[in-house]
């Protein structure tokens, strides 16, 4: 709006002092043809006349181009970063550049009456600029999961047809200790399956909203308490000192399936993430909501993996440890607290630890 006053104050004032030029010569031609000409006769005075029209019409003519240089090149200007934008070219910062300031770093006149749309362009070209950064990094988080995926479902079926093959195999007799190893392997790696297909799964359910959800009321703390527990007994957590923190008895609204889920694949990454001894706690506590933090005092985490913690195909790790997955835990996470009318935040830092909060509602 304030831009369009701006012009419209520009256009009257340009054409205010075109009227005063054209009175001044009104003025001039009838002071000349009552007072001058008849003093210098006929044949002297229309040359005059033609000479005085000229210039005055010189300097109006003169006037509409500066007016036109004015309001125009600033539209010239826009256009062509418009144009540039259409064309895929978002690094630049046109703003920046100087044919448009003066030495002092301001704007040149023209330009400041359209200092919005400048801005506002300025802002959609840094816009486009990040959107593609991201677009460019989501990209390559598919290529590095798509080679990711294919190695993790490769890897255990190359385990179950080995232990299968040993097992059938007629040139060896095996005790029954080897033989309960070979079983052993053949149905942990097969566990393991099912957990890559069922983060699959689950993943395309959520993609498309057909995601079933049963939210009771229910013991939030005594749930926690339950998962905590089993991702303690998980043989990948020996080494990991889990706790939980008892804050008295809390009632909320929560699906056991999904939100167990959730809090699994939360608890898991931050066991295989962190070094051994690394104390990871839950606790449970009531505002407004109900609240689940999990913390633990490891590795912590940098700008860029907390950034695209939640992305889809990150599969980034806070250490040097091969991480088993499909990079679509913590993505299934946050969008299985989010069907719960939920909200989680991270906050981070290396060598200090992570602390992950979630909120839920309450009772329904």
């Amino acid at each position: 709006m304030r831009l369009f006053v701006r012009f419209g104050i520009r256009i009257v004032g340009m054409m205010t002092a075109m009227v005063v030029l054209l009175l001044i010569a009104g003025l001039l031609f009838v002071v000349f043809h009552d007072k001058i000409a008849p003093s210098i006769g006929a044949n002297k005075g229309l040359p005059l006349l033609l000479w005085m029209f000229v210039i005055f019409t010189g300097i109006i003519f003169s006037y509409i181009l500066y007016c036109a240089q004015y309001l125009g090149k600033p539209l010239v200007y826009m256009m062509a970063w418009i144009q540039r934008l259409a064309e895929g070219d978002y690094a630049a910062s046109p703003l920046e550049e100087q044919p448009i300031h003066k030495r002092n770093g301001k704007l040149k006149r023209p330009f400041r009456l359209y200092l919005e749309v400048l801005h506002h362009l300025q802002k959609l070209t840094e816009v486009l600029h990040t959107n593609r950064v991201e677009r460019e990094q989501l990209d390559k988080f598919k290529q590095d999961w798509g080679a990711g995926i294919s190695h993790d479902l490769k890897t255990p079926l190359t385990y179950i047809k080995s232990y299968s093959t040993l097992l059938l195999s007629s040139d060896y007799s095996w005790s029954d200790s080897e033989k309960e190893r070979f079983v052993k392997e053949i149905a942990e790696k097969t566990r393991h399956l099912e957990e890559l297909i069922g983060d699959l799964n689950l993943s395309f359910q959520t993609d498309f909203g057909q995601l079933p959800m049963e939210a009771n009321d229910g013991d939030l703390t005594d749930f926690v308490r339950r998962i905590v527990a089993d991702v303690a007994n998980d043989p990948r957590a020996s080494e990991q000192e889990l706790e939980f923190e008892e804050d008295g008895r809390l009632v909320a609204s929560f699906d056991p399936k999904l939100l167990g889920r959730a809090l699994n694949n939360l608890l898991i990454n931050a066991v295989i993430h962190n070094s051994p001894r690394t104390r990871i706690a839950a606790k449970v506590y009531r505002t407004d909501r109900a609240h689940i933090v999990i913390e633990d005092n490891g590795e912590g985490m940098d700008e860029d993996t907390r950034r695209y913690l939640f992305q889809r195909y990150y599969r980034g790790g806070s250490t040097e440890r091969n991480s088993e997955g499909t990079g679509l835990g913590l993505a299934i996470a946050k969008q299985l607290v989010l069907v719960h009318r939920g909200d989680i935040e991270v906050t981070s830092e290396p060598g200090v630890g992570t602390t992950i909060l979630i909120s839920l509602p309450l009772q329904s």
